[in-house]
């Protein structure tokens, strides 16, 4: 058995590929208990799983997705095309209009070769498959679902994961045990169990018992007594999460935020080092979403850290006394006080928020509902690319648009020429950083304590999913 102690909540609707959207905090239920026709793993982004093989058609309008033969879904059903077409229609979370919008018809050409055809090139397909964009390519069974209905389903999940659901509490826990069928492996650990403990001082200490073999976010006081504990190793995935101020209010002409100026002046009131240094220890102050490696990301310098300046700046745009800038939501729980250091230095060059804490559930909610409009919130941008962070800017679940950036987007969704689209997506980049559409902050990573019952460091298997996938290559010491 491992048995973790975890920093955020956990949802019911994360519990359904349909339903989980881009949220990262979804990554856990979705790695466990289900699989997708590509995923993330350590052979690369897009990895294919339940397609053995996809191709895709020169003008990027027809894709083929050869299934894998034999597997299973925990209930014994056997999965095939109908279930791909089923769980690709029924999925309604972000993006899901978009998609679905594109999209002419989706075939079973045989129980194991599915076609999906889109009304116009969609070079970008594959990219929206893969968490952190959408789980439209995580797949369910069909006789299942049309049994028991999407609340029973969120009740008893079944899917063709590598773990099978036991139980789940919200606000406590979630329990899953081995599927021996798995069609990639026999998981190595038989049961785990994710204990929802929002105070880090008690999953520390409930990590020094002994209680849990894996604690998450450690940070400040913790992250030092961590260090200094010899029963206990510090283990931190890096993770491409990059944190941005997204100012839902920049769009409305009577809001000081509508200014570029004022964002600017917002941007260099943050001292980015010492943000990252306090509540991310190991990361770094960013200066736009792109991650190392990405061919299509441009790569900015952070604002420096200039209060004085920021100052001058507000003067210069007609706030010399400062302004109140709305309400303020910080991501989820164990991350509110980093957002609150970000509203601290914003109120000692003048610029006053209301700071609003919601857990993880209630913020991803509010924020995908559009409920936070008029506010400003600390948003994870976690695409496995250029193309798939800006996505969530330009799609359902962004807040407003600027004309001629709008148009820029578009048009590199539609375009299929490589060298085409990445002028496009180069120079929509560049806009964006000189209007400050965003405020840029750091990168993110999780300090974890880990009992000895874990074997090596499980965050080595997977840097780019969290806590930890793939769970059925996770392993315990033997005694």
């Amino acid at each position: 058995v491992l048995k973790e102690g975890i920093h955020w909540g956990l949802s019911a609707d994360w519990l359904d590929p349909a339903t989980s959207g881009y949220a990262v905090s979804a990554h856990l239920p979705l790695y466990l208990l289900h699989d997708a026709l590509v995923k993330a793993m350590p052979e690369g982004i897009f990895t294919p799983s339940l397609a053995e093989s996809y191709t895709v058609s020169p003008d990027s309008k027809v894709y083929e997705f050869k299934l894998r033969k034999g597997v299973k879904f925990h209930n014994g059903d056997l999965l095939n095309a109908e279930d791909v077409i089923f769980s690709f229609w029924r999925y309604k979370a972000a993006q899901a209009k978009i998609i679905h919008g594109k999209t002419e018809k989706v075939e079973a050409v045989n129980p194991h070769l599915v076609h999906f055809h889109f009304k116009e090139p969609f070079p970008d397909f594959l990219e929206y498959l893969v968490p952190g964009v959408t789980t439209i390519g995580w797949v369910v069974p069909k006789k299942y679902v049309e049994k028991v209905g999407d609340a029973g389903f969120r009740k008893h999940p079944i899917g063709a994961g590598p773990y099978k659901f036991i139980e789940f509490v919200a606000g406590q826990r979630l329990v899953v045990e081995a599927f021996e069928e798995y069609w990639r492996k026999v998981p190595h650990i038989k049961r785990m169990e994710f204990h929802i403990v929002a105070e880090p001082a008690t999953r520390l200490a409930m990590a020094k018992r002994g209680e849990v073999d894996i604690a998450t976010l450690m940070q400040g006081v913790f992250y030092e007594d961590l260090k200094k504990d010899p029963n206990l190793r510090l283990l931190a995935p890096l993770s491409p999460t990059r944190w941005i101020v997204y100012i839902t209010s920049q769009w409305d002409p009577k809001s000081p935020w509508s200014d570029a100026r004022v964002r600017k002046a917002a941007s260099l009131a943050i001292d980015r080092k010492t943000l990252a240094d306090i509540h991310m220890p190991g990361c770094d102050p960013i200066g736009g979403l792109g991650l190392e490696g990405d061919p299509s990301a441009l790569h900015f310098p952070p604002d420096p850290y200039d209060p004085e300046r920021a100052k001058k700046v507000l003067a210069e745009a007609g706030y010399p006394k400062g302004f109140h800038g709305g309400k303020f939501y910080p991501y989820q729980g164990g991350y509110w006080p980093y957002g609150e250091q970000v509203a601290t230095y914003w109120k000692a060059v003048g610029i006053t928020v209301d700071s609003v804490l919601l857990d993880r559930p209630a913020w991803m909610a509010n924020r995908e509902g559009g409920k936070m409009k008029g506010g400003l919130f600390i948003d994870p941008a976690t695409g496995p690319t250029i193309g798939g962070r800006l996505s969530y800017l330009f799609g359902t679940t962004s807040y407003g648009n600027y004309p001629d950036l709008q148009a820029l987007w578009d048009q590199y969704q539609r375009e299929n020429s490589p060298k085409v689209r990445k002028d496009l997506i180069s120079n929509l980049q560049k806009l964006i950083h000189e209007r400050t559409m965003y405020i840029p902050l750091t990168s993110t990573n999780s300090p974890a304590a880990f009992g000895p019952k874990v074997k090596g460091n499980p965050y080595k298997i997977q840097p780019l999913i969290w806590f930890t996938a793939p769970f059925e290559d996770m392993e315990l010491e033997s005694k």
